[in-house]
């Protein structure tokens, strides 16, 4: 358990660990229900220390200050940043209509339901026209699945602070406009691929 000072709570307890990536792990908040905190990782491999030190060195504040820029029209489909500072940030817990809490595309396999799937491609065709390059959300880690009913189920972000070449090593075709729409498409049919029950 970590006690953090956080502006908004005070002092918060982590909880048990529910998630990781590359650069954090993601914590429960013992006395804060609902919430979760991402803490950046004490220990790195030499890559991961290098990747974070030129492209990620506050990585809680991008992904804070990303979520702010995001249009009103796809905000919904972000889980809201709370509060961020360089050695963490405080997130909410996506839930479900019935309380629990969401899961990842990830743990959910094939997913079948119509309504997922068109709030899935209306953020695609909104990255796409407006030429937001966000790759890594097409992701069965970082996308999750909420469901407001038994039928409408909707994509929610948790995990959105790559942007563009960022999100991956230097590929040059991605300075270029149509390398970025490229890479966004090719992602795009491979997560449908993946996790789409139509996808034939």
């Amino acid at each position: 358990m970590q006690t953090i000072l956080t502006k908004k709570y005070g002092l918060i307890h982590t909880g048990k660990k529910i998630g990781g990536g590359n650069l954090r792990d993601c914590y429960s908040i013992a006395n804060k229900p609902g919430l979760c905190i991402k803490i950046v990782k004490s220990e790195l491999s030499l890559a991961r220390k290098l990747q974070a030190f030129f492209f990620h060195k506050n990585t809680n504040i991008e992904e804070y200050r990303l979520y702010t820029t995001i249009p009103e029209q796809i905000r919904p489909y972000f889980n809201p940043v709370i509060e961020a500072e360089k050695a963490y940030m405080l997130t909410e817990m996506p839930r479900n209509y019935d309380g629990s809490y969401a899961l990842p595309v990830k743990s959910h396999g094939k997913i079948s339901n119509q309504v997922f799937w068109q709030h899935v491609n209306n953020l695609f065709n909104f990255f796409e026209e407006n030429e937001l390059w966000l790759f890594d959300v097409l992701n069965g880690n970082n996308m999750f699945v909420r469901k407001d009913s038994d039928t409408d189920w909707r994509p929610v972000i948790i995990d959105y602070k790559r942007i563009g070449w960022k999100a991956f090593p230097w590929q040059v075709y991605l300075a270029f406009k149509w390398g970025r729409k490229k890479k966004l498409r090719r992602r795009y049919r491979k997560f449908q691929k993946k996790y789409s029950g139509f996808f034939l």
